[in-house]
């Protein structure tokens, strides 16, 4: 099964450093999300793993890049990385990571395959939690 990274980002250059890096990495699969496309209707659910805001344009707020593309629902859903040149907030929860621009590409690598195990861990804890057809739990 592969993992799907979004990647909203507002400079080409940048966007094509991380899919050409992101895409050796085996089961994932680098999808590009225009911000201001009509892509992703309002309230719309994103199946995917990780979605990655790489902003680049000292106003582009990640957050505010996050709900021009009607995304921002998604926080908490999905994890989502920031990479940014303005000051990040610490770790505060597993919801969002933050890597500061300029980063160094195997740092990207490296906390990609984090978020990504991270939620392959959740998603099969949740599986073995949740109860089996017959009403019983799972072992």
């Amino acid at each position: 099964m592969s993992n799907r990274v979004y990647v909203l980002c507002d400079h080409n250059a940048l966007y094509a450093a991380i899919e050409l890096k992101l895409s050796g990495l085996p089961y994932v699969d680098v999808i590009r999300i225009e911000s201001n496309s009509a892509q992703w209707p309002a309230n719309s659910s994103l199946s995917g793993d990780l979605i990655i805001v790489a902003s680049v344009l000292p106003d582009n707020d990640p957050m505010s890049v996050l709900a021009e593309a009607s995304l921002l629902n998604c926080v908490g859903q999905v994890p989502v990385l920031i990479i940014s040149e303005l000051p990040s907030r610490p770790e505060s929860d597993d919801r969002i990571t933050y890597l500061n621009f300029p980063f160094d590409m195997d740092d990207l690598t490296h906390t990609t395959m984090d978020i990504l195990h991270k939620r392959c861990e959740l998603i099969a804890h949740a599986a073995a939690n949740s109860p089996d057809p017959d009403g019983q739990e799972a072992m």
